[in-house]
């Protein structure tokens, strides 16, 4: 370890000219600064640091709960570069090393070292800034907490701040690169495991992506492309900057123009018959509408990569619930903050003024607060224009306001928003002014996790109405992450009142379902259903490239009994029934212990459903499987005699990519009944289970490394008979 300091040492010493000019080289401790707080105690030496010049160098405390700050004496900007040496956690809190110029920060450095304790040349082109005075503050912010977490600041390395003609560092503070829009799109070279740097894209000197965005380039792998359309500036010069790039990164020299976007349509996890962007991450459904025979779907959306942030509204549309085409996003952040989830409507009348059949989005801007905000569309949800008169609700007492899934009920419009633990309920005459009902919650469910994305629905069972209310709770789901909830009773335009049922009642009992709503104006009062199929505790690690999540398939809901109370019964749509493919029914067996089918399909391109029925003989446990070549399965047991059912993914394929995706059984409640009916679908990275017409819906993701294409039942304590098995391709 002493001979790497030394080697460092040395290199950082060749690298100064003679003819530089030393600013501060921390070797006759700080008496020459002004300091408040009590981060900076002195100058150091020794310990495990490398890369700092001669014997000191300076180091704040990694006490978190200690503040402070260096203020340097002044001195005139006399040579084009400043240069330093910086060290210490790249994630650290704040910390760092800023240039002073008329009172106002004009630089900025933090550390970009991927290893801490080695301090690496920093350097500030400030030809600029030429005979200005200026000074030098180094700055340790108190840690930052983002609700109950208190984030850890870490500590920064300073040694050697010297002016000079040439520049020393291999980091480009901001790197910029210019290029003619000869194509339809500029690529960035971007990873997942890429480092945030702040993009923006302008023409004329002015930003077309808006705001400036987060963005990871890539340092060593590429693992996607971020296209940046840019038609409509054929022919003119476009330069894309990111700041914190190393000219040794991958990105460096490699940005370039394409007619495609670069990225693999058909990658691994890519599902078939599920909604998944081509390209970014998406999160909760939005602005879900009917429109002009179009079902669109307006989603939580990253156009500028596959982790969550940038948050815009993205829109896809389809004919058919199964195939969806990507369109452009359709509402971007603004100074009112990030794009948060709401919904949509069409507002036949023209209440809002906006046109007669005018399309309005009604969604949560997240910036100073929650707020809500509208925006509308002339031409059947394409393009939207936000309401000057933004934001139409606020509350600045409440700090979760969001969410906004409105429905028209009456001669009104009702807003249900989750705020906090409870959901209220708004009126409006015109989608602008909004007076407050009721709200709903205390006492009522789940409250082990912030309540969120609510939807409200009417539903015509037995001869009576009955109102469903949903709510998503995160954390909080008896599995772990992310789930959601649903109340039955009723609400008579001010107030929702909840039948007495056995709460909480879950939309779909597995992992992976959440935040989901139903479309607006769905044809024959349809209540059509979607949800986001992730769960927050993994969702950012999930193994796949360019894009990342996918929506549930869609689901028509209603009421039924289960026997003992009733219930919500989800079931596949029928556009799902449209996709079957090649129907093949395979011979069930008669009171066996196990039951195989060597091969699903003779061609297996993933996507895929399976129909069976199983009739037991006693209170034993049965399970199926599904498996593959390598040997990876995953496995649902039905425990009759506890009446539970669960999903085992500890071998199901690629599981190590988080600690808590397979560590334990999926384990939920089981209602007894004499046979089970059972649809499974399955698409490339998840599995969709219903049982007995919507009794229980099962969605869970797998990620086996081999599409699936072995299925086996086996009986313990009981023997079973398999009848009706269908087989059916999905495309």
């Amino acid at each position: 370890m002493k001979a790497l300091r030394l080697i460092a040492g040395l290199c950082a010493v060749l690298a100064v000219s003679c003819t530089d000019k030393v600013i501060e080289d921390f070797e006759h401790g700080l008496d020459s600064w002004t300091a408040q707080g009590e981060a900076f105690s002195g100058t150091t030496s020794g310990g495990d640091a490398s890369g700092y010049i001669g014997k000191s160098y300076l180091r704040s405390t990694d006490d978190d709960a200690v503040i402070g700050i260096l203020t340097s004496a002044p001195f005139t900007i006399s040579q084009p570069y400043i240069n330093l040496l910086l060290g210490g956690p790249k994630s650290n809190g704040g910390a760092s090393v800023r240039l002073i110029v008329d009172g106002k920060e004009v630089r900025t450095a933090t550390s970009v070292s991927d290893t801490p304790e080695v301090l690496e040349w920093m350097s500030w082109d400030v030809s600029d800034l030429a005979g200005k005075q200026a000074s030098i503050r180094i700055e340790v912010p108190p840690a930052r907490s983002f609700g109950s977490r208190r984030m850890p600041r870490g500590y920064i390395l300073v040694d050697q701040i010297t002016q000079g003609r040439k520049r020393l560092s291999n980091y480009w503070d901001e790197y910029a690169v210019t290029l003619k829009a000869d194509r339809k799109y500029i690529l960035i070279p971007a990873s997942n495991s890429g480092v945030n740097s702040r993009l923006s894209v302008e023409v004329d000197g002015e930003n077309i992506l808006g705001n400036t965005q987060s963005a990871r380039p890539a340092s060593g792998q590429i693992d996607y492309y971020i296209p940046v359309n840019v038609e409509r500036y054929a022919g003119k010069d476009v330069t894309v900057k990111l700041t914190g790039i190393k000219s040794s990164d991958a990105v460096f020299g490699a940005i370039r123009t394409s007619d495609e976007t670069g990225n693999e349509r058909e990658e691994t996890y890519r599902p078939l018959v599920h909604f998944s962007p081509e390209f970014g991450w998406t999160n909760d459904p939005n602005g879900m509408v009917y429109v002009n025979g179009e079902w669109h779907l307006a989603l939580q959306y990253n156009p500028y990569g596959t982790s969550h942030g940038n948050m815009h509204w993205g829109l896809t549309v389809s004919k058919d619930l199964i195939h969806w085409s990507d369109k452009p996003a359709i509402i971007a952040p603004d100074e009112l903050g990030s794009i948060f989830s709401g919904s949509a409507v069409v507002d036949h009348d023209n209440t809002a003024g906006f046109g007669k059949d005018a399309v309005v989005a009604i969604y949560t801007s997240a910036g100073q607060g929650q707020r809500q905000s509208i925006a509308w569309s002339n031409d059947g949800g394409y393009n939207f224009t936000k309401y000057q008169g933004n934001p139409v609700l606020s509350d600045p007492d409440q700090r979760d306001f969001r969410d906004p899934k409105v429905n028209r009920i009456g001669d009104q419009w009702v807003m249900a928003l989750a705020c906090g633990q409870v959901i209220r309920f708004y009126g409006s005459k015109d989608l602008k002014e909004w007076y407050f009902l009721s709200d709903f919650g205390t006492g009522y469910g789940s409250h082990d996790g912030v309540w969120e994305c609510p939807d409200l629905m009417k539903f015509n069972y037995g001869g009576q109405e009955k109102w469903v209310l949903f709510v998503s709770i995160n954390p909080g789901g008896p599995n772990g992450g992310s789930i959601t909830q649903y109340f039955i009773g009723q609400f008579d335009g001010k107030r929702f009142k909840a039948d007495n049922l056995p709460y909480p009642l879950w939309v779909d009992s597995g992992v992976d379902n959440y935040a989901g709503v139903t479309f607006a104006d769905a044809p024959d009062g349809r209540r059509v259903f979607m949800g986001w199929m992730s769960n927050w505790v993994y969702t950012g690690s999930t193994p796949t490239l360019a894009f990342r999540n996918s929506m549930t398939l869609p689901r028509d809901l209603s009421l039924k009994s289960n026997g003992r109370h009733t219930i919500l019964a989800s079931v596949p749509s029928r556009e799902v029934y449209a996709a079957r493919k090649s129907p093949r029914a395979v011979e069930g067996t008669s009171a066996a212990a196990s039951y195989d089918i060597a091969q699903i399909l003779a061609s297996n391109k993933g996507a895929w459903e399976i129909d069976f029925t199983v009739v037991p003989d006693a209170n034993g446990s049965f399970d199926f499987r599904l498996a593959n070549g390598k040997g990876e399965e995953t496995v649902w047991k039905f425990d009759l005699r506890n009446r539970k059912l669960s999903l085992d993914r500890s071998k199901s394929g690629l599981v190590d990519f988080h600690p808590s995706f397979a560590a334990k059984p999926v384990v939920v409640d089981l209602n007894p009944r004499r046979e089970y009916k059972c649809q499974l679908f399955v698409d490339k990275l998840s599995t969709e289970l219903f049982i007995n017409d919507g009794d229980m819906v099962f969605t869970n993701c797998v990620f086996p490394t081999e599409v699936y294409n072995q299925f086996g039942i086996r009986a313990d304590g009981c023997r079973v008979t398999v009848k009706d098995v269908t087989v059916y391709e999905l495309n």
